[in-house]
């Protein structure tokens, strides 16, 4: 019984690990080590989930808020370290791109009727990019992983924007603007 729900328990402890983030120090091994098995659950349960196939709806929402509760706990926890180490206009990069994304969001909400995320493949390489930037920071100046980051994080913004202009219906698994 518990095997047909490996892909969802993997994804449970996907969350309750970000929340053991709150309490380790930034940037340090623990965070690494916690961090690292996120990313690897991460992975794994759609892996599991297609191999067993016990894909489902509830499954994929649960993959999706046990990424948005990761991000927001690491982000919350890097954040200030972020703020004094990245160059200002990073951030206001980073504010523009946020805001895109949010209209995208809010065009695909006002014409589909319900939240309207796309899986394209340059969000996916920008997740990508973005869960390996702590990693980055060990080996690159902080300001040049920013703006590599600032810039995939832009050009998928802008490519769900146009996508959510530009389609007849909904369908979160298209894989780039050119499908339209």
């Amino acid at each position: 019984m518990i095997i047909r729900h490996l892909a969802n328990i993997l994804s449970f402890t996907r969350i309750l690990a970000a929340f053991f983030v709150f309490f380790i120090t930034p940037l340090s091994w623990g965070f690494y080590l916690v961090y690292s098995y996120c990313g690897l659950t991460d992975v794994l349960d759609g892996i599991v989930a297609r191999s067993m196939q016990t894909e489902s709806h509830m499954g994929a929402r649960l993959d999706s808020i046990a990424d948005m509760v990761l991000f927001i706990v690491v982000f919350y926890r890097l954040g200030p370290v972020l703020w004094l180490s990245a160059s200002r206009w990073i951030w206001i990069f980073a504010i523009i791109i946020g805001l895109i994304r949010i209209t995208a969001y809010i065009v695909g909400a006002m014409r589909f009727r319900q939240f309207a995320a796309l899986h394209l493949i340059s969000n996916k390489a920008t997740g990508l990019v973005l869960f390996f930037v702590p990693y980055l920071f060990l080996i690159i100046d902080m300001n040049i992983v920013l703006i590599g980051l600032c810039i995939i994080a832009m050009l998928s913004s802008l490519e769900e924007l146009l996508c959510e202009i530009k389609a007849k219906q909904y369908n979160p698994n298209i894989r780039s603007y050119f499908e339209l």
